[in-house]
């Protein structure tokens, strides 16, 4: 009968050790979008889902979790096992920006989110419609410096990137304009390109095909290097004002509690495939580039860009209204 019992125990513990040493991934994984088919996030989710199913031969869907600015996403990962199995892909305008502006934030950036790996970043871009009579940044920074608070632009709420891009600006450049919110941002570009409103900062991806069909005029994009998709606009620290710098970016995240080495593996994976050929290829096509940082390399970024627009929402008095 001892004997019997320790087969039994011998047993237990050797499947239990099978177990904790079972190797990532055994089964499908879920990305889950917090926005809509079709969008940046999505897009770009999709992306690294197929990289992964690739790399790791097993399945990998994206499933897509909408509303409350990607609030409903973060609690279904949330409510997910903490295993390396659900994970969420997250922009710097829902997962920092309209966080940081709430006053009563509905999860806590860097208690709640894992960062995995930056997949990208686009840029964003200052565009006015085709009646304005200017045609460089400098252009329009007397323009509107020649009537404060009489030019308008839109953007898809406080707390939204498109928001906190022409807030930074209006503090950068000293000009005053009003602000007309919209549901969504096509609801924006479609007033842009018939004249109600005067200008927004929109993500370039969202209006690269209008500035080149010259539905709209960009006067220059927020990033460091011009875009190869048009290498005519200027960037603003060429144009004079360096502190207009902003990228937006989509990372992947996970759950709070999820093994540190499996963390580890997904943010190589990603990294491995965001610099592969055709993925780089894919990724311009849409109007990202590629960053592929690694886990500890991101949460160190990540950290920083709270930190970053916290202090910037609270230097502009603005709050995000739910």
């Amino acid at each position: 009968m001892r004997a019997l019992r320790l087969a039994l125990i011998l047993v237990v513990i050797g499947s239990t050790l099978a177990l904790a040493s079972e190797p990532y991934p055994t089964h499908t994984i879920r990305i889950i979008v917090p926005f809509p088919a079709g969008g940046i996030a999505d897009l770009s989710g999709r992306l690294v889902a197929e990289g992964l199913r690739q790399k790791f031969n097993q399945p990998v869907i994206v499933e897509n979790k909408v509303g409350g600015n990607g609030v409903i996403g973060f609690h279904e990962m949330v409510r997910s096992p903490p295993d390396g199995y659900t994970l969420m892909m997250g922009s710097v305008g829902a997962v920092v920006i309209s966080v940081v502006a709430d006053p009563n934030p509905p999860f806590d950036p860097q208690r709640d989110l894992v960062p995995i790996a930056n997949v990208a970043e686009h840029t964003m871009a200052l565009v006015v419609n085709n009646q304005m009579p200017v045609n460089s940044v400098q252009d329009f920074i007397a323009y509107a410096k020649a009537r404060p608070g009489k030019l308008t632009y839109g953007s898809t709420g406080v707390g939204t990137l498109d928001y906190t891009a022409a807030q930074l600006l209006m503090k950068e450049t000293g000009i005053s304009m009003v602000h007309v919110p919209y549901k969504g941002g096509p609801g924006a570009l479609d007033d842009l390109m018939n004249g109600s409103i005067d200008m927004i900062v929109e993500v370039f991806p969202v209006v690269m095909a209008q500035i080149k069909a010259h539905t709209i005029n960009g006067l220059a994009v927020t990033s460091a290097h011009r875009q190869p998709a048009l290498p005519d606009v200027p960037t603003f620290k060429e144009a004079g004002y360096p502190g207009i710098d902003l990228a937006g970016w989509i990372g992947l995240y996970g759950p709070p509690q999820m093994p540190e080495d499996v963390r580890q593996m997904l943010g190589k994976a990603v990294v491995d495939i965001v610099h592969q050929p055709e993925i780089v290829e894919k990724f311009h096509n849409i109007g990202f580039e590629p960053t592929g940082q690694d886990a500890d390399t991101f949460a160190a970024y990540y950290a920083a860009e709270v930190n970053r627009w916290r202090a910037f929402t609270a230097a502009i008095g603005e709050q995000v209204i739910r």
